[in-house]
């Protein structure tokens, strides 16, 4: 009786472990960093997105340095194969002055630090292609 229920608890145990165990929709990954610079300085706070033509968006944000380090879904790296880039930075608002009024209305408009082109996918032209090999992935955007 007792190999009776050893080999059912085998076939349920590999039933359960087939279960959705198949191929993963989570993209393959490659480290991928850089540095963003705007008229040969370093860009800080600039918001870096790498649009695959297909899958989940990569992004990061610049430090003081401009150099920033991508994430897709809070794992680190950027999916591999070819990217449109954006990038976006934009000047801190005021202090003391509230970005909403009491109706909720909007009082401060955002104004960017850079053309805005950069931060539209059809126009920004800027592009990279992550390999499967992290050496290879690291990007330098000089922005004019």
């Amino acid at each position: 009786m007792n190999s009776v229920y050893s080999v059912l608890i085998v076939i349920f145990g590999s039933l359960l472990c087939g279960c959705g165990g198949g191929v993963s929709d989570a993209p393959v990954l490659a480290t991928v960093e850089g540095i963003v610079t705007w008229k040969g300085l370093p860009l800080a706070e600039a918001a870096v997105a790498f649009t695959p033509e297909s899958g989940p968006i990569a992004t990061g944000t610049t430090d003081a340095a401009g150099h920033f380090k991508l994430t897709t879904q809070g794992s680190e790296g950027a999916p591999i194969g070819s990217h449109r880039v954006t990038i976006q930075a934009y000047e801190a608002p005021p202090e003391g002055k509230p970005l909403v009024d009491d109706n909720g209305e909007p009082t401060y408009t955002p104004v960017s630090k850079i053309p805005k082109k950069y931060g539209n996918l059809n126009e920004s032209g800027l592009e990279a292609n992550v390999s499967a090999k992290g050496e290879d992935n690291t990007f330098q955007f000089d922005l004019e």
